[in-house]
């Protein structure tokens, strides 16, 4: 009796325990912030995919278990990980430890059609096992048009008359404490250059 109420506490120490890793923060993210996978399907994506070392590893996994998703990269050291399946675009997520046990977290999701935009740029703040939304205002102040040279309407019209696509996209950190915004989109960079002053 006495193992089965040792067990029976530290089973609930274990569970009631705050997120810390970037796979714990994954799993416990709101299903909202992750394309609406379960949280019992991304431990089951966690589960088969805590030995991949590349996209082959993870498309391997989605075909060998029969999962819509896979991690291509999971770096729980700097808190970063990548998903890939049954999706157009991308979806990233990393945080960083803002003191006292807090972090921020962000959930990133690009989506590509005939260009790709932005679906989806979730950050929290994580703080006793909670998630508290930010507002991206807060964090990225908006920039669109600090990217172009010369008059913006001007520029705005001009990309419009040349059926050229512009749009604000962005790439969360690996390592490092930066998120670099792109400008452009499915066009290579020197068609963009007439407009802006670059990434």
């Amino acid at each position: 009796m006495k193992h089965i109420f040792l067990f029976l506490v530290s089973s609930f120490l274990i569970h009631s325990l705050p997120a810390q890793t970037i796979t714990e923060l994954f799993v416990a993210l709101p299903d909202s912030s992750v394309l609406g996978i379960s949280k019992a399907e991304r431990e089951k994506i966690i589960k088969y995919s805590l030995d991949n070392k590349n996209a082959e590893n993870a498309y391997e996994d989605i075909r060998n278990y029969n999962l819509q998703y896979a991690l291509e990269i999971i770096d729980i050291k700097n808190g970063y990980l990548k998903l890939v399946g049954a999706i157009e675009g991308k979806w990233d997520m990393c945080y960083w430890n803002l003191g006292n046990g807090a972090k921020l977290v962000v959930a990133y999701e690009e989506g590509c059609g005939p260009v790709c935009i932005v679906e989806q740029f979730d950050f929290y703040r994580f703080e006793n096992n909670l998630f508290t939304p930010l507002s991206t205002n807060t964090i990225i102040p908006e920039i669109y048009n600090d990217f172009f040279v010369g008059n913006v309407e001007q520029q705005k019209k001009l990309l419009d008359k040349n059926d050229i696509t512009a749009t604000l996209l962005f790439e969360i950190p690996r390592t490092g404490k930066n998120i670099v915004a792109r400008w452009g989109n499915e066009n290579s960079a020197d068609v963009y250059k007439p407009y802006a002053l670059g990434n």
